[in-house]
């Protein structure tokens, strides 16, 4: 049976995803959710695991992947854009803190797939939800724009090792979600173009993340169609 990870799962682009996965209801798959809180109405059918990135100490989920032929789909989907400033005044620890969340935590998670799907002769494909800032930098965003980008690297190198593994960058852009709301609230000290993004949210062109979401199901149904 072909399986479905998507981490984040208890608020935004991830809750979307969720809900969404619930309402379509694709048959012979399973569904995984792994998020640092529970997720808010849980699907009887769905699996949920409490994970927390930042911990250095990653307790695997025991997700079981399926048989010879089947396709295992990772929607790496967390992420923090914190701690936002000036380049030298960001400390080692908290830039660690971002690569946790954003890169090492979730690419843990990958490495232990790639060994499972291995094993069982299964197919992993790594949707890893990106960035613009993952090539692109941006004044105030050292520690997110550094993480995501080692994870973009991270998980083409884990897909060029390993025959049975494919990655897709996924940039969704600008949407509305409470990490843009955090990101308006910036002083321009911090963030000098913070104002780019507050005329994002003047002029209505945030993106819904229920209609990223709804990309994202049509991915998901090609990839195991």
């Amino acid at each position: 049976m072909n399986s479905i990870i998507v981490t984040g799962a208890n608020r935004g682009l991830g809750k979307n995803i969720h809900d969404l996965l619930a309402h379509e209801k694709i048959s012979e798959t399973n569904c995984y959710f792994t998020s640092r809180v529970p997720v808010t109405s849980p699907e009887k059918l769905f699996k949920y695991f409490i994970v927390d990135f930042n911990k250095s100490d990653i307790k695997k989920p025991g997700i079981e992947v399926g048989s010879p032929g089947d396709t295992v789909i990772y929607i790496n989907n967390a992420g923090m854009i914190e701690p936002i400033g000036k380049a030298k005044d960001i400390t080692i620890s908290d830039l660690e803190c971002s690569l946790r969340v954003n890169c090492t935590g979730p690419l843990a998670l990958a490495q232990n797939l790639v060994i499972q799907t291995k094993s069982v002769g299964a197919r992993l494909f790594i949707l890893n939800i990106s960035s613009g800032a993952a090539t692109h930098p941006v004044d105030g965003w050292l520690a997110y724009c550094t993480s995501k980008a080692a994870a973009l690297m991270a998980f083409d190198v884990l897909a060029s090792e390993n025959v049975h593994v494919e990655v897709k960058h996924f940039d969704p852009g600008a949407m509305d979600t409470d990490m843009q709301k955090l990101i308006r609230t910036q002083s321009t000290d911090l963030m000098p173009d913070v104002q780019k993004f507050r005329d994002l949210k003047d002029k209505q062109v945030l993106k819904c993340p229920n209609e990223v979401a709804m990309e994202i199901i049509s991915i998901i149904k090609e990839i195991i169609s």
